[in-house]
């Protein structure tokens, strides 16, 4: 029996989830606050494989023969699934410490460019199809695409005012790789 490079590469994508998620909360290692855990955990595999789909298109200029380009979609689509945990964990949270949400909970800068970066990663899952494709207009697609990068930039901020040093070491060698891979594209 053979397992398929697709068949792998999902299950690579799942294993965040299995290490970071499942294990702990199985183990009964998440603390005396699990869902505060399960948010951290979440949020950084969240932005970890955003990350790592972001690279894959500079990654495939210097590695064209891996065909890298194929994976973006199924990377993407796990992302949202992921933030959409992120979003439930901080929900659950919140509703637990506050006995609900007051309105005032989402005009916190934190959580509106949290929450921007998820409307953004919706639309661009909603659209991750052959037929949005087709109705659209490939260019009219990869224009509404190319919001992954403002989602980015939010995302950036969004963790930023949580954690400077992660921030910088997520984002720094994202945007270095990007960089390269704009500089790569020139020539």
């Amino acid at each position: 029996m053979t397992i398929s490079r697709k068949t792998l590469f999902k299950c690579l994508l799942a294993l965040p989830a299995f290490l970071f998620l499942l294990v702990p909360t199985l183990l009964g290692k998440l603390g005396p606050k699990p869902w505060k855990t399960l948010l951290v955990h979440s949020g950084y595999c969240t932005i970890g494989l955003l990350a790592f789909v972001l690279i894959l298109t500079p990654l495939s200029k210097f590695l064209p023969k891996l065909r890298l380009k194929r994976y973006r979609r199924t990377t993407g689509i796990t992302v949202f699934l992921y933030a959409s945990f992120h979003l439930m964990c901080v929900l659950i949270k919140t509703i637990q410490k506050k006995g609900g949400l007051p309105l005032d909970y989402f005009f916190h800068p934190v959580v509106y460019t949290g929450l921007g970066a998820y409307m953004i990663l919706l639309l661009l899952t909603v659209t991750s199809n052959d037929w949005s494709v087709r109705t659209l207009g490939y260019i009219y697609w990869k224009r509404l695409h190319r919001f992954v990068y403002v989602a980015e930039g939010l995302l950036f901020i969004h963790i930023f005012q949580k954690s400077t040093l992660w921030a910088l070491v997520i984002f720094i060698p994202l945007v270095a790789i990007q960089l390269l891979g704009k500089l790569r594209e020139c020539r």
